[in-house]
């Protein structure tokens, strides 16, 4: 059941256990694979139910019984409209911050066969290509932290029957059962389409052979990359005449992953949405960024009202003190240096954006629109890193 050489770690590794049958399931077995002292539990408490922290209870208890550290984080969501996904974004960027602050090598979540057989229909209704049908990955990054899937083999009910064998409990969330959330729906079709012949195992099956066609896409858009596109502080640059006769996949997956890197937006935009950078020459922003032409290259940059105040794109060299202060460049900063245009190192759409250092409120060097041997400012090429 469980994959054992996403486990080979020698560090210890975090479980998020919600305290439902999948996550408790996935914590027993871990113990038994790894030992309970090479695990660390956390379970994310929403607040949006008061049974939550009885559940986040029986987990922690669950914990001392095998001798497994535990800690129990607390959101304070509000119920609304794109609650799950709100309520994602916020398990996983507790998450990472958990990760970082334990320094666990990596956190496994409990995601199996099930769930890529639901996550496949929602992508199929909405009209999804490859990489929206592919099987979700064993593992994956976000914000620098590594998760991992060791149950994308097995399923609910093989889960459910392995967790009676070992005399364990586990809680039901009522809003697993819950009509508004297009999961449930899907969850709740299930048995019609097993009739079918569309069960989860033969889902799951389809998902898998999109994944590795997506895996081929992806080679194919990194040779493409190589030719036609390169990355030029912080920017993703494209010959445009060659995006232009790509073949449109190719097109969009390029377009996409230079977004998703630059605005750190781990969720691609829409199909449509790419389609109209090749068919517009004029200025446009998406996925917080803007897409704008410079000579023969479509240029994509970060776009300076979308950045947020913790943003931490940029590496800073230099001989920084505690008195400093990294600002995003703005319009009214180009008044400290009006010989931007002899020496900056990229089109001014995208200086807007890019770092400034401040002592007490005084302009000391902006690296990217003035270089400067005594500082320099780098962040990952759009093209290659991938969140």
């Amino acid at each position: 059941m469980l994959n054992k050489a996403l486990l080979s770690i020698d560090r210890p590794l975090g479980v998020a256990v919600s305290g439902g049958s999948d996550s408790t399931a996935l914590l027993s077995l871990m113990a038994q694979a790894k030992g309970s002292d090479a695990i660390r539990a956390v379970t994310v408490d929403h607040g949006l139910r008061a049974a939550a922290k009885e559940e986040a209870a029986q987990v922690a208890q669950l914990c001392a019984s095998l001798s497994i550290s535990h800690d129990i984080l607390s959101l304070n969501l509000e119920d609304g409209a794109d609650l799950q996904a709100r309520a994602r974004a916020g398990r996983y960027s507790t998450l990472c911050d958990w990760a970082q602050r334990t320094g666990v090598a990596a956190v496994a979540l409990g995601h199996t066969k099930d769930d890529v057989a639901e996550t496949f229909l929602i992508c199929l209704a909405r009209g999804s290509g490859v990489d929206g049908l592919a099987a979700m990955p064993a593992t994956f990054e976000r914000s620098g932290v590594r998760f991992l899937r060791p149950l994308l083999g097995a399923d609910r009910f093989e889960l459910q029957t392995y967790l009676r064998t070992q005399s364990l409990s586990w809680s039901e969330d009522p809003s697993n059962k819950d009509p508004r959330f297009t999961r449930v729906q899907m969850r709740q079709a299930q048995p019609f389409l097993d009739d079918l012949g569309l069960t989860p195992q033969r889902l799951s099956q389809t998902a898998d052979w999109m994944r590795a066609a997506s895996e081929v896409l992806e080679m194919a858009a990194d040779t493409w990359i190589a030719q036609n596109a390169w990355g030029d502080h912080g920017d993703a640059v494209f010959n445009f005449k060659a995006l232009q006769t790509a073949p449109l996949e190719t097109a969009a997956r390029v377009l996409s992953r230079a977004l998703c890197n630059i605005s750190g937006n781990p969720y691609r935009p829409r199909f449509s949405a790419l389609i109209a950078l090749l068919s517009n020459n004029s200025a446009q922003t998406l996925h917080g960024c803007i897409a704008y032409h410079h000579g023969d290259t479509l240029r994509l940059t970060r776009e300076p009202s979308a950045i947020k105040e913790d943003e931490m794109r940029w590496k800073i060299t230099g001989p920084l003190s505690a008195t400093h202060v990294i600002t995003s460049l703005r319009e009214a900063d180009f008044t400290h240096i009006p010989d931007w245009r002899d020496t900056a190192l990229v089109p001014r759409r995208s200086l807007l954006g890019t770092p400034v250092i401040w002592q007490n409120e005084t302009f000391v060097a902006a690296p990217i629109a003035k270089p400067d041997p005594a500082w320099s400012a780098s962040t990952a090429n759009p093209l290659h890193f991938s969140k």
